[in-house]
């Protein structure tokens, strides 16, 4: 999440500073604000897989809980 934040705070100033530069410089700072975009793609992709990794990790140990429940009165509760 941080390393999106930086990627997303460098395109907003270098978009500032595409509007207050000459033309000479606009090409360079649109070749950064794309490569920036591709940082911040591949930033999201690696949040979203390990957020969804950690959610496997928290299903997994609920369903683990709930098999070793001995009794039957407190599965239940542990399922609903």
């Amino acid at each position: 999440m941080k390393a999106q934040l930086k990627i997303a705070k460098k395109i907003i100033a270098l978009k500032k500073k595409l509007a207050a530069a000459p033309k000479a410089l606009k090409a360079a700072i649109r070749a950064k604000i794309a490569s920036a975009k591709v940082a911040l793609k591949k930033a999201t992709k690696k949040v979203q897989s390990v957020t969804k990794k950690v959610d496997a990790k928290k299903i997994a140990a609920i369903k683990a809980k709930i098999a070793s429940a001995a009794f039957p009165a407190r599965k239940k509760a542990l399922k609903a």
